[in-house]
């Protein structure tokens, strides 16, 4: 389509978020697409006065007219969540995200969502709060091993996921055997760890193309804001299994 186009990565800096924007702005491009670490009210009033068209991606801004593409977290989290269930299991942790953002809540409700139809009640020690890292699954990983654990936990993208394997390989516990282990996004490492990871894949691709193609209505003149999710996918790989009986 002729435009050209600047990527701006804040690797989760507001910091490098404002400034980008900013530079950006004083720059006069011709739209916006935002993939934003959060930001509170000052990145939404920062936003609100834009008049450059603009799309949001992944994470809804509250008070931003502007149309937003993402993956249905909620769905997604369902059903990896569900996938656990029909494996019999029914203790069944989860590692959350930060719970000031929207991801991070909307993931937790699919979890609790399948975990309420199957009739189970979800206690507060099977929630735990992790930021999207590694290191941060690793944690709470290692709180959720302690004692008596669940047979399966559900983490909150494959960062988290990456980190429970850790934590469960250093306790001598055996990914699926033992322990089942589903992430969320299906980032590339999560096909190449040991064992390879069960996902939920977000179709980054579709995702792009969505947000382009928007900004390019946008740009045309064309109205009418879009919010429709795009569906996300179970991967199965080795990381889940039946739960072992007695």
């Amino acid at each position: 389509n002729g435009f050209c186009v600047i990527l701006c990565n804040s690797d989760d800096n507001l910091d490098k978020q404002r400034n980008y924007l900013r530079v950006l702005l004083e720059k006069r491009v011709d739209g916006l697409i935002v993939s934003s670490v959060g930001g509170g009210d000052s990145l939404v009033d920062s936003l609100s006065a834009v008049r450059t068209p603009m799309v949001i991606v992944d994470r809804d801004l509250e008070n931003i007219s502007a149309d937003l593409v993402r993956i249905d977290h909620e769905l997604g989290a369902y059903l990896a969540t569900s996938h656990l269930l029909e494996l019999g299991h029914r203790h069944i942790a989860c590692i959350c995200g930060p719970a000031e953002t929207s991801v991070a809540r909307m993931r937790l409700a699919g979890y609790h969502r399948a975990m309420t139809e199957a009739g189970i009640e979800v206690p507060d020690s099977w929630v735990v709060e992790s930021d999207f890292t590694g290191p941060s699954g690793y944690q709470a990983a290692g709180k959720l091993l302690e004692g008596e654990r669940p047979t399966a936990i559900f983490a909150a993208n494959d960062m988290v996921g990456i980190g429970v394997l850790r934590a469960a390989a250093e306790r001598n516990v055996r990914v699926p055997a033992d322990l089942s282990v589903i992430g969320f996004d299906d980032i590339p490492e999560a096909a190449h760890f040991a064992p390879p990871l069960t996902t939920v894949r977000q179709n980054f691709a579709e995702i792009g193309r969505r947000s382009i193609e928007l900004l390019l209505g946008e740009l045309r003149g064309e109205t009418g804001l879009s919010h429709e999710p795009v569906r996300p996918e179970l991967i199965v790989r080795q990381t889940t299994a039946a739960v072992r009986r007695g």
